[in-house]
């Protein structure tokens, strides 16, 4: 058996496993009915160091998830359904800085990317921002909701427009997305995780991400499932 072939054994064992025990708790695989009058669509990390780093390195379907991304933001503005685009950086002045441990997970190269607001945290060009209407909100670490959700602007942004039910798409499923996706089910909002625009660095590792978040975090749904509900509203 070769590494495609144990990948894809492997994905497919976690499909599996999701899918029993989605069975055995007698529940349906979507929770959440879509409300295009209480949702909002939150962006995670959409930004020039993910989708164009300076390296070159970007992940290796990013054009795919800026895409589906796209689709979402576009039907979200024609059904005036507020988009909220999150925005990662780290205040950073002499040896303080706002990001608390994180600066012990990443090389130099990385922290100086996402500082102080530089251009490489800008959201990318090839998203269809619209800065008349969305709203960008920042954050210094994984969860768009953390350290405390009193102070988070993504927190204020949702309490200011009545927001009960988010749609999350962005960067990386493992990461940022999933960080934020669990704290926003312990504050009582309803996630439906658009699966197929939203990446990390391993095949295996999303699968495995997305097998947890459907479990016990969020309805797992694809980016045309999605569409496809806000327009039947």
């Amino acid at each position: 058996m070769n590494q495609k072939e144990i990948q894809q054994k492997v994905i497919q064992q976690a499909q599996d496993i999701t899918e029993r025990f989605i069975s055995a708790a007698e529940r349906p695989e979507n929770i959440y009915t879509l409300d295009a009058e209480q949702a909002a669509l939150v962006v995670i990390d959409m930004q020039n160091f993910v989708c164009a780093p300076e390296d070159g390195n970007a992940f290796a379907g990013i054009d795919k998830i800026i895409e589906n991304t796209n689709a979402l933001v576009d039907l979200c503005h024609d059904k005036k359904i507020p988009v909220i685009w999150v925005r990662h950086t780290i205040s950073t002045h002499d040896d303080n800085t706002d990001g608390g441990l994180y600066p012990l997970f990443h090389d130099n190269a990385h922290l100086r990317s996402v500082e102080n607001q530089a251009e490489s945290t800008e959201i990318y060009q090839g998203m269809h921002l619209d800065e008349n209407k969305d709203h960008i909100v920042l954050k210094c670490r994984y969860s768009a909701f953390m350290p405390d959700p009193s102070q988070s602007e993504l927190e204020e942004t949702l309490q200011s427009l009545g927001i009960r039910q988010l749609i999350i798409c962005g960067m990386a499923t493992n990461v940022c997305v999933e960080s934020t996706i669990r704290d926003a089910m312990q504050m009582d909002y309803e996630v439906i995780l658009a699966k197929d625009a939203t990446d990390t660095y391993d095949p295996i590792v999303k699968a495995i991400t997305l097998s947890e978040l459907q479990l016990l975090f969020c309805d797992v749904r694809s980016t045309e499932n999605i569409i496809n509900a806000l327009i039947a509203k």
